[in-house]
């Protein structure tokens, strides 16, 4: 965690809730294309992974993280993931049906 930390990564980081259809899948496409590493979150992993692989299908940075919005439990989750992989998250985007809790 702390090598993380420490040293952040120079690419900015996105993390986008709802990330696996619509909206949210186009602004992780955008966010990529511009050379931001993503994070894409959604409810179902099967659904998020299958974003994740279309995504990376044009060369983006991007990674799928599990993330239900409104269980406390998996937001802390997600948090801890952000913090220990890359120790920073530039922009966070809420594409979803629900209020986002705080990272």
């Amino acid at each position: 965690m702390e090598a993380a930390t420490s040293n952040p990564s120079s690419k900015r980081i996105a993390l986008v809730t709802g990330g696996n259809k619509g909206v949210g899948l186009e602004t992780c496409r955008q966010l990529a294309s511009k050379g931001l590493k993503v994070v894409l979150t959604a409810r179902n992993e099967a659904r998020g992974l299958e974003a994740v692989e279309g995504v990376r299908r044009s060369g983006a940075d991007v990674v799928f993280h599990q993330l239900d919005v409104i269980d406390p439990d998996s937001v802390a989750r997600l948090a801890d993931f952000v913090r220990d992989q890359f120790g920073k998250l530039d922009i966070l985007v809420c594409v979803n049906a629900y209020l986002c809790f705080a990272l």
